[in-house]
């Protein structure tokens, strides 16, 4: 139960949560078996994970300005469910995912992506409030809302 409700979501593209919510509440129910090994089929299936990759086609280049090799050092903010206790540092499968999360956050000005990843693959990307003070990092790569 700890598994598919903290450890599997948390880690989890937003296009397959609604598919692991379904787990999450088959197992509860008490269903160990039938529905559980159904759904986790579907997630696990190519042709659920070709999909959600081509759900995600977008283009950065208009909405965030890419900025290689540079981290923003403050400018945190909080969030769930971060796995750092003072800001705002999440997992993603892509820099897609990356930008649908800052999006979806209004205090969200920029990410920096690192080189660090989960144990399931995701990369760790830390979002941040603003971009005023930028610093050279050449493990990271910062992408800054673009403002108008």
């Amino acid at each position: 139960r700890f598994f598919f409700t903290y450890l599997l979501p948390h880690s989890a593209p937003s296009s397959l949560r609604p598919l692991l919510d379904k787990i999450v509440n088959a197992t509860g129910n008490g269903n160990k078996h039938g529905h559980t090994r159904y759904f986790l089929f579907l997630v696990s299936s190519p042709s659920v994970n070709s999909e959600f990759t081509q759900k995600r086609v977008k283009s950065a280049n208009s909405k965030y300005r890419r900025v290689p090799e540079a981290f923003i050092p403050d400018e945190n903010y909080r969030c769930w469910p971060s796995y750092h206790h003072k800001g705002c540092l999440l997992s993603v499968f892509d820099v897609n995912e990356a930008i649908e999360i800052c999006d979806s956050y209004s205090q969200c000005k920029a990410f920096v992506l690192t080189n660090q990843t989960t144990w399931t693959g995701r990369q760790l990307v830390f979002f941040k409030m603003a971009s005023n003070h930028i610093m050279p990092d050449p493990d990271k790569i910062t992408y800054v809302k673009v403002t108008d």
